[in-house]
């Protein structure tokens, strides 16, 4: 798996950020939206080649895009707006270095053959940059939609994911899977090199299943004490299983406070800190067992450009080499 150490080293922590690329969710950020009459959850993307590139100069180790195929007003979340595939295909050559992570895609919503060859793509115009997170979707509003069964989205996973798997193969045999087609059927671009898999949250798995067949696992925010337990659940998983070791991701939602100095008070899936305490934050997740966090920042009052480049100068050094 080509640049999978960039973002995973054992006993180590590197950092990279979650979309949008937004800060909606800050105060001054809310008052924006209500101004230019967006519904909650839509974010202002505009700057957002901006950021990204300077993301990607800074030196994170990954940027992260989530999938949302409808805004529900019921979840008030728009994710970036674009979608996922085709946005990735136009970051990957507005960036260089930085890896390009989904987090995740709704696999239960795509034709795995078109999400197979998708992928592939991106995997070859991002000389292999890509991550592949894929998750279960649980916005019930979608499934009807789409004409699919929401009971039915864990059997998709498991199904999807392994035609996925047999059209990368160098030798692939779709026939033994559509019984309907000639032999030598094909999906082409091939990957030049293994897509590293990433499952987001349980995907209505067990972690034993998850331990064997992906790359890694990403998880939902926590605190360091929860973490840590989860984390130790993971690593069981995969002694049992017989695997190596495989990294442990999360995110966490960051209210960068123009305050430097402040001292961190929690919130849902995350909290406010200063800068010159955020590094010490972070290390008690490196230390709770975290191989690779996602900061999230809708909820910062330091403006996006001045966060990334205060956590670039500042923080950063700490974790990615």
């Amino acid at each position: 798996m080509k640049n999978f150490d960039k973002l995973y080293t054992p006993g180590k922590m590197t950092l990279g950020i979650e979309f949008p690329l937004d800060n909606d969710w800050s105060l001054e950020g809310d008052k924006k939206r209500k101004e230019d009459d967006r519904p909650f959850g839509v974010p202002d993307i505009s700057k957002h080649l901006q950021y990204v590139k300077q993301i990607d100069k800074a030196g994170f180790a990954a940027v992260w895009i989530r999938e949302v195929p409808v805004y529900d007003p019921n979840f008030g979340d728009g994710a970036q707006l674009f979608d996922t595939l085709s946005y990735l295909g136009y970051l990957s050559a507005a960036t260089k270095n930085v890896l390009l992570g989904t987090a995740a895609i709704v696999s239960p919503l795509h034709q795995p053959i078109k999400l197979a060859k998708a992928t592939a793509t991106i995997e070859h115009l991002s000389d292999s940059r890509l991550i592949l997170g894929l998750g279960l979707g649980d916005r019930p509003v979608e499934f009807p939609m789409y004409g699919i069964d929401y009971q039915e989205r864990p059997k998709l996973f498991r199904d999807h994911l392994n035609i996925m798997q047999e059209a990368w193969k160098t030798n692939s045999d779709l026939s033994a899977i559509y019984p309907f087609l000639n032999k030598g059927v094909a999906v082409y671009p091939k990957p030049k090199h293994q897509i590293p898999l990433v499952v987001a949250g349980h995907s209505g798995q067990s972690l034993e299943w998850i331990a064997k067949n992906a790359n890694g696992w990403f998880n939902y925010p926590r605190t360091p004490e929860e973490t840590y337990l989860n984390r130790k659940r993971w690593c069981e998983a995969l002694y049992d299983t017989d695997q190596a070791c495989k990294p442990y991701i999360s995110a966490f939602h960051l209210n960068l406070l123009q305050d430097d100095n402040a001292t961190f008070k929690p919130h849902r899936f995350g909290g406010a800190i200063g800068i010159n305490h955020l590094a010490e934050l972070l290390k008690a997740y490196e230390e709770a067992g975290v191989n690779h966090m996602a900061l999230h920042l809708r909820k910062s009052d330091t403006p996006l450009d001045e966060a990334i480049n205060k956590i670039s100068d500042i923080v950063l050094p700490n974790f990615n080499s």
